[in-house]
This record gives C-alpha cells, sequence and structure tokens, in this order.
C-alpha cells in the first residue's frame, strides 16, 4: 500500500452524505471520508479516470447545508468486500464559506477519522 500523503484530518461520514452529479442530477455516491481537500466515494458505477465533475454534497439530517464543490476524481478502485468502487475526489473549486463550513464540520468533538 503507498504511504499516507494527506495533510488535512479526513472525518469517516457517520450519517449518510449523498453526492450529486449537478449537472445531471445523478447520485454519484455516498461519502465514506471527507476533509476540507477532499473526499472518498463509495458508488455503484465507475467514473471516468481523471473526471471532472460540479457536485452537491448532501448532508442528511440537516447536520449542513448543501455544500457545492467542483471535483477531480484522483484514483479508483473496486471494494472486492460489496462490489461498489471506492473513488478518490479532491475538491478543485469550492467556496471561501463552504471550505469553512466543511472545516468546522470535520473538526467537531467527538468525530472519527481515517
Amino acid at each position: 500500500m503507498s504511504e499516507e500523503s494527506r495533510r488535512l484530518p479526513r472525518r469517516k461520514a457517520d450519517s449518510p452524505i449523498t453526492v450529486i452529479d449537478a449537472m445531471t442530477g445523478q447520485r454519484l455516491g455516498l461519502v465514506i471520508d471527507l476533509s476540507e481537500s477532499g473526499m472518498m466515494v463509495s458508488s455503484e458505477q465507475a467514473v471516468r479516470a481523471d473526471a471532472l465533475f460540479q457536485s452537491e454534497l448532501q448532508f442528511s439530517h440537516g447536520a449542513l447545508a448543501p455544500i457545492k464543490a467542483g471535483l477531480h476524481e484522483l484514483w479508483s478502485t473496486t471494494d472486492d468486500a460489496n462490489g461498489s468502487v471506492l473513488i478518490g475526489f479532491r475538491f478543485i473549486d469550492i467556496s471561501k464559506d463552504d471550505r469553512t463550513r466543511l472545516r468546522t464540520w470535520v473538526a467537531e468533538p467527538g468525530s472519527q477519522y481515517v
């Protein structure tokens, strides 16, 4: 396995966070973990390598208002345990306010981290 290169804490999603492709309205998948710079998503379908997306992250139970962000696919692999596709995205365009809200959410007391 490759050496860990993340610089920011990555919080495990403790309730569903749905990632929507804002251009098509289709669900890209569910967030596994999330930082202010990127996320890992579990999806039922693969995406094109190096793909770019306009997305909306929808937090369940009103935990956080939806966050809009541009995404860049960095890697993907099949999860042998359940056949889903795990996808690593980095945020390439996110407003300052949304990044601040995300940073606050990641740092909430009691959060679990990867």
